[in-house]
């Protein structure tokens, strides 16, 4: 199964069987962490995590998050017993807009940053 792919890089999201790095979607709900009684907006949202391998044999070009990343993964390749691998992580995030009581009740709007996994790639 071909994975699916978006306009920009590293979007690729995880599918069925397929094992180099994605993302995946997760949604949290704050209703299930008991944090309904504070948090009054969103109930809950998207927050995604990245997974899946990132060996040579599975990266495209555009899959290495940064040239360092390609650097290692040579440096690896020609010293086989270096413990260099390169890790599935976010490579860009999005913030969130929150509405919620603070501890002396006040309602609060915050926008909190790096809360959404938009992209993920090898670094």
């Amino acid at each position: 199964m071909r994975n699916k792919r978006r306009s920009r890089r590293h979007a690729y999201d995880c599918e069925d069987g397929f094992r180099q790095c994605c993302r995946q979607s997760l949604y949290v709900n704050f209703e299930e962490l008991g944090w309904n009684d504070w948090i009054l907006y969103p109930r809950g949202y998207h927050a995604n995590y990245c997974m899946g391998e990132c060996v040579r044999s599975h990266q495209t070009p555009d899959m290495m998050a940064y040239f360092h990343s390609h650097v290692l993964e040579e440096y690896r390749i020609k010293n086989p017993y270096a413990s260099i691998v390169p890790c599935c992580a976010p490579t860009r995030l999005s913030s969130i807009s929150l509405i919620y009581f603070d501890e002396n009740r006040n309602i609060i709007k915050a926008d909190l940053p790096k809360m959404v996994v938009n992209e993920c790639g090898c670094t």
